[in-house]
């Protein structure tokens, strides 16, 4: 694989990752939320999105850097 697709490819994982983990695994962005699973998802993905982006944007972009940073060396 090119190295622009193992960047995107480890940034995209990264990235869906990263939110879904502030969605869930960080008591200060949960939500309390009494509602079928469906509702609960859609509900958390739009709550303090923006703070959610940028966490996981700076997330994705560390890791991505860190791969081609380590394959510029090879």
């Amino acid at each position: 694989m090119k190295k622009a697709g193992v960047f995107t490819t480890l940034f995209l994982v990264t990235f869906a990752l990263s939110y879904l983990a502030c969605c869930y695994l960080i008591p200060a962005l949960r939500i309390k939320l009494d509602a079928n699973p469906w509702t609960y998802l859609l509900a958390s993905i739009r709550h303090m999105a923006f703070l959610k982006i940028v966490i996981s944007l700076v997330a994705g972009l560390i890791v991505g850097g860190l791969s081609a940073i380590l394959n510029k060396s090879k």
